[in-house]
């Protein structure tokens, strides 16, 4: 199949480098018979590429002003055709005038392409780098409150907090936390401010303190699309938390796609783990109907969500001591 479209993409490039061109010399240039070029022509008539047979004895063109751009030469293309400047001197006569002009502008297309390459590789190297350096930095810093917070989350229970941004310190703040959101490399969480009246969202770093208290909260007025278009212009179900859950190769074999609660972004039967995108909202969900599969199924990522359940083990170890 590489095959093909590699030589349907040469067909592609030799009809635009030489309208009029036959069949014979496609067959010649690609290494196939002329049989093949007519199914490829077939087929690319199929994908609607504007190719057009000019007659008998007259070959393939484009149709109107049909172009393949820009310029992609493979770098042994590129440096084939720079090796033309050595003997650029002894086939000068035998050359049409403006062939050095074309040559030069070719060459600088090129390396302009070539830079443009290497400097995105850079950078996007580079934002990986600091994106990974950020996230590890981010989840130390989170790491200290947020498994505490995502347990009141998931019990519904209010928190007591002393809370810190933008300078401004809020000692004994009591919330009612709705969700977690993970955005941009950050992790906020939605709550009902007690002292405010009103929903917040409060960024996990700003936390100096937090008390899970015991009196259980009710979250049903709480309209978490309505706050996320207003306070981020965001779709609830734009922001997604990315799980991956290892099952048992016994559970793997008899899961069915249409059974799970969610389905799966990506499957990777080799290490046999799943991975989910599960919107805001609807992870609590997700992480009470995977604890129905018991030791059979395992979360991996992400680590916060790992830690809550680790928790709840060891208690229910310590009743049942």
């Amino acid at each position: 199949m590489t095959d093909r479209l590699i030589r349907l993409m040469r067909i592609i490039t030799l009809v635009q480098a030489k309208p009029g061109i036959l069949a014979r010399e496609l067959a010649e240039r690609c290494g196939n018979s002329e049989r093949t070029i007519y199914r490829d022509m077939d087929a690319l008539s199929a994908m609607h590429i504007p190719i057009t047979h000019l007659g008998h004895g007259k070959g393939y063109a484009f149709i109107g002003n049909f172009a393949l751009y820009p310029l992609d030469l493979t770098d042994d293309e590129a440096a084939a055709f720079s090796q033309l400047r050595k003997v650029m001197e002894d086939i000068r006569p035998l050359l049409p005038t403006e062939f050095e002009t074309a040559y030069e502008k070719i060459m600088a297309s090129q390396y302009k392409r070539n830079a443009e390459r290497e400097e995105t590789m850079e950078s996007v190297k580079k934002e990986s780098r600091q994106s990974g350096a950020d996230w590890s930095k981010a989840q130390l810093e989170q790491s200290a409150f947020l498994t505490e917070i995502l347990s009141a989350v998931m019990k519904q229970r209010s928190l007591l907090a002393d809370y810190c941004e933008n300078s401004c310190e809020e000692l004994g703040l009591q919330i009612d936390p709705y969700c977690i959101v993970p955005l941009e490399n950050r992790i906020y969480l939605i709550g009902a401010c007690q002292r405010f009246g009103r929903i917040r969202a409060f960024h996990i770093t700003g936390f100096s303190k937090v008390t899970v208290l015991d009196n259980w909260f009710s979250k049903e007025r709480f309209d978490l699309q309505s706050f996320m278009s207003q306070k981020w212009s965001l779709d609830q179900d734009s922001v997604q938390i990315e799980f991956r859950v290892r099952f048992s190769k016994r559970m793997m074999e008899r899961i069915k796609y249409e059974d799970l609660l969610v389905r799966p972004s990506k499957v990777d039967r080799q290490s046999s783990c799943l991975d989910f995108k599960v919107a805001v909202g609807q992870d609590i969900a997700f992480v009470r109907w995977l604890m129905k599969f018991e030791e059979e199924a395992e979360i991996l990522e992400p680590f916060y969500y790992r830690d809550v359940l680790r928790q709840h083990m060891e208690k229910w170890l310590m009743l049942y001591k």
